[in-house]
């Protein structure tokens, strides 16, 4: 999967499965590399970033978060809820 083109204010999620850290596709599905799924939920702003992670990942407790910026630097991850 081809990392998505940012603007500079734009920031990517990506999903891990927190058991097994196994990549998930934008439909919470195990991101298999020779398929065409997406991987990647862009966002417009870094709060909204945080307030999917926040709400998305209170109905998937097992998933652990990681968001990236334009440059693909990674300047956040949340845990997943099982490891509290």
């Amino acid at each position: 999967m081809t990392f998505p083109t940012l603007k500079e204010n734009q920031f990517a999620v990506v999903m891990a499965d927190g058991y097994t850290g196994i990549v998930l596709n934008v439909d919470n599905t195990i991101y298999e590399n020779n398929t065409a799924a997406n991987i990647y939920f862009v966002f417009e702003d870094i709060e909204s970033a945080k307030e999917f992670i926040k709400n998305y990942g209170s109905l998937h407790e097992k998933n652990e978060f990681i968001i990236y910026n334009h440059k693909q630097e990674m300047v956040g991850f949340t845990k997943s809820r099982i490891w509290k």
